[in-house]
């Protein structure tokens, strides 16, 4: 009897421990604002926070220009 209840809460255990109800954190928008420091060590989940870290790393901040420069014909 003994040995039937200590494996009937072994399986119990091991069917719930995979079970949470916590949905993965959302990123936000990958822009100036949001990739300041402060505003990434808000976000909780470690895992989010290094992707978006990650995103933001990789933004471009060069704005596009009109007319961009061919250096190769640019003369001294």
């Amino acid at each position: 009897m003994k040995k039937s209840m200590v494996l009937l809460t072994a399986v119990l255990v091991a069917l719930v421990a995979g079970c949470d109800n916590k949905q993965p954190a959302q990123m936000p928008e990958v822009n100036a604002e949001n990739c300041a420091p402060d505003r990434i060590q808000k976000i909780g989940d470690r895992q989010t926070r290094e992707q978006f870290a990650g995103a933001c790393s990789r933004r471009s901040v060069i704005a596009p220009t009109d007319t961009p420069k061919n250096w190769l014909e640019v003369k001294p």
